[in-house]
């Protein structure tokens, strides 16, 4: 019974010795960094990248980066989110930080927020901070509030030209004036 060679093994040997010049898998490194090898797991050093040669039709969630180049059609959700000149983004954003350098159409809500001059926005913006570059292009209301990303207890402050509909006194049209009867004056 163990006497026998196990036959199914013969073509693995000879197939060895075509690809001698193949490094094993064990012996193939990872790469470095000066500070060690590179990890796997996502940080804020390393966000994931849209790159402007790629259009998205969807929506993109993640707790870390996200980097657009490129097209997006969808809403989009991410700790912190660069569009870039090159990309158009169509859909709402929610980010804790957006740096915006392109095209985005939707609502934008971050804790931080930057429009920086190349930026064309078309939609509101729900903000805890923000800065607008001159030469920026900007199309909507802007809103400050404490939990911009839409948390339970939100408390808005107004720093847009319209008010908001809640807090607007309901209008009392006088009733037309008429012409008044003659003799009663």
């Amino acid at each position: 019974m163990f006497a026998s060679k196990d036959k199914s093994k013969e073509p693995v040997k000879s197939q060895r010795k075509e690809n001698e010049n193949m490094p094993e898998i064990s012996s193939i490194q990872r790469p470095t960094t000066p500070s060690g090898p590179v990890s796997q797991s996502r940080t804020s050093n390393n966000p994931s990248i849209i790159s402007k040669d790629l259009k998205i039709v969807g929506n993109l969630q993640t707790p870390h980066d996200i980097l657009i180049e490129g097209k997006v059609e969808g809403d989009i959700s991410a700790r912190v989110l660069t569009v870039r000149e090159t990309s158009e983004i169509e859909g709402h954003i929610r980010a804790e930080e957006a740096i915006l350098e392109g095209f985005v159409k939707g609502e934008v809500r971050g804790s931080k927020i930057r429009l920086n001059k190349s930026a064309r926005v078309q939609g509101d913006i729900i903000h805890g901070t923000i800065a607008i570059e001159a030469g920026a292009h900007f199309e909507g209301t802007v809103k400050r509030t404490e939990e911009p990303l839409g948390f339970s207890g939100k408390k808005e402050i107004n720093s847009g030209a319209k008010k908001p509909a809640a807090a607007a006194a309901p209008s009392k049209t006088p009733a037309p004036l008429q012409k008044p009867l003659a003799g009663k004056f």
